[in-house]
């Protein structure tokens, strides 16, 4: 009986999943995330940089599309070392108090370390266009 109920009790604790924070979800296809708002508008203030946040939630496929397809590319990567980057969770309003409101996902906000919102940009974007924004919005 012992056994058995220790049995139930390690598939119970085994079905059970962790809640991850948005950095820990996003980490990895090579980009350079920074765990949290307050942090980047930091760092964008030392390093004299805009910072780039990306407004996701945990059931939206085109922002997995917009990081495996895009935001990946070692050419789209090597532009955005320009930005401070942060993931952030519609869900999770510690990490989307600091933007402007929007309902939909993907969401782009470009901001200054003041939280200033310079632009934004809504839905999905192919490597090449996503890199022909960046390099307009910079020129401008």
């Amino acid at each position: 009986m012992k056994v058995l109920l220790l049995i139930l009790l390690l598939l119970n604790l085994s079905a059970c999943e962790t809640k991850q924070t948005t950095y820990e979800r996003n980490k990895g296809y090579g980009i350079p995330w920074e765990k949290d708002l307050n942090t980047a508008f930091k760092k964008a203030k030392i390093e004299n940089k805009i910072i780039m946040v990306m407004a996701t939630s945990d059931d939206c496929r085109w922002c997995e599309k917009m990081k495996k397809n895009t935001l990946s590319k070692a050419h789209v990567i090597k532009k955005l070392k320009n930005y401070i980057l942060v993931m952030a969770d519609k869900e999770t309003k510690e990490e989307t108090n600091q933007l402007p409101p929007f309902q939909h996902v993907p969401m782009i906000f470009f901001m200054t370390h003041e939280k200033e919102t310079l632009d934004t940009l809504r839905g999905y974007f192919s490597p090449e266009d996503f890199l022909e924004y960046l390099i307009d919005f910079e020129e401008n």
